[in-house]
């Protein structure tokens, strides 16, 4: 039976690092965004679903480079204002482990995007008894410049920001139905 749930988000964040100059690690997320999941619990390969995020909602903590980041060098917010993740398939690795994948699109390039998922826990929801939550933590890795974020800073240098992002998501998801109820 399907079962879909939409991400909540006051108990989610969607977290990413990269290396400052080669050494440091800078840490940022993106304050708004939505979505959902659905699929048959039974079957994790029925997984669909899509999260976007709104590009301009990132935050690193340094106002000049949250504006640096939103600007044409790397993700030009004004013209490509979301990003957009489409879970496509999931297969479980363990005991409430699964790798997820589908497809991620930044700036209208799309590129195929793993996440290591961990079920956390489920629970009915404690004020809404005909609803369930369920808590998940993700991780995976992408390339900047697969998605045209290519910006290195001074030709010749060492780049200010790695190619390699990695992304660090804790969610909470929640039924969008009556438990056990399919969706139309």
């Amino acid at each position: 039976m399907t079962e879909r749930y939409e991400l909540d988000p006051a108990h989610t964040l969607i977290g990413f690092t990269a290396k400052h100059l080669g050494v440091t690690q800078v840490r940022g997320s993106f304050q708004k965004f939505s979505g959902w999941v659905e699929g048959e619990p039974a079957n994790p390969a029925s997984l669909t679903g899509e999260i976007t995020v709104d590009v301009a909602s990132l935050t690193t903590g340094v106002e000049q480079r949250d504006n640096h980041l939103r600007s044409s060098d790397f993700f030009d917010a004004e013209k490509y204002p979301t990003a957009v993740f489409r879970p496509t398939s999931a297969e479980q690795i363990g005991d409430h482990a699964y790798r997820v994948t589908g497809d991620l699109t930044i700036r209208e390039v799309s590129r195929p995007l793993t996440l290591e998922v961990k079920v956390e826990g489920q629970l009915q929801h404690p004020f809404q008894p005909d609803r369930k939550l369920v808590a998940i933590s993700a991780t995976g890795e992408l390339k900047r410049k697969d998605f045209g974020l290519n910006w290195d800073g001074l030709a010749g240098a060492i780049p200010l920001a790695s190619n390699e992002i990695k992304l660090s998501i804790e969610a909470e998801l929640v039924s969008a139905v009556t438990a056990g109820q399919a969706t139309a």
